[in-house]
């Protein structure tokens, strides 16, 4: 997909408290200013969800704004069915917040699973991530997951690089346009702690991005 300087690229990042969610908004926000962009907006929620419950944040911008007022970015909300991706830090949770999507959206997803309360408690059943895809597909065919969890565990000896993988696994899908991965790398030296594993992840998940998905934004 060809996106103009004009378009307003909207980004859905879903997983549970605890997850790096809106820490991984920000670091695309702080990178996109970098970047340029004319308009950038968010919305996040947190405060509001124990540790482990859903969460969700949204991510606008839009790189050159139109002489017309009319066509630019207003809102730090997406509308229902106008996400271009959605970054999923745990597979359910694309379901959850599935309202914002259309056969426009790509999915990027985390296999490994967070059961929530109800489901350790025998009242409900964690769907196979294969019926998750099915559902998803009535969506879009455009569907991409790993296990980004494992290949954390595995470099770092921890979790906690899994929200940067992620945004390295989406990099390939050439729906977070007009932002280098310098500039990423930049905020990430300026912000995260422990830069050096954290660039580390970022270059992990956009390997594994290309081999998956294949670099889309070459000809994005």
């Amino acid at each position: 997909m060809k996106f103009k300087e004009t378009d307003i690229i909207n980004i859905v990042i879903a997983g549970t408290a605890g997850q790096g969610v809106i820490t991984l908004k920000r670091l695309i926000e702080f990178a996109a200013q970098k970047a340029n962009i004319e308009r950038n907006f968010g919305s996040e929620s947190h405060g509001l969800a124990q540790r482990e419950g859903a969460i969700m944040s949204h991510i606008r911008y839009q790189k050159k704004t139109n002489d017309n007022e009319r066509y630019n970015l207003q809102s730090p909300l997406i509308c229902y069915g106008d996400a271009d991706l959605y970054i999923c830090m745990e597979p359910v949770e694309a379901l959850r917040q599935g309202i914002f999507a259309s056969n426009k959206t790509v999915f990027v997803l985390n296999n490994r699973t967070i059961p929530g309360i109800m489901i350790t408690a025998n009242l409900e059943k964690y769907p196979p991530l294969e019926k998750i895809v099915e559902i998803l597909r009535l969506y879009t065919d455009k569907i991409y997951h790993m296990n980004a969890t494992e290949l954390s565990l595995e470099n770092f000896n921890q979790n906690l690089q899994v929200n940067i993988i992620m945004l390295g696994f989406a990099i390939p899908t050439g729906r977070i346009p007009f932002i280098e991965i310098e500039y990423y790398e930049e905020v990430i030296k300026e912000w995260l702690p422990d830069p050096d594993s954290n660039i580390k992840a970022l270059n992990l998940g956009i390997e594994e991005g290309v081999k998956i998905i294949g670099n889309k934004t070459i000809n994005s």
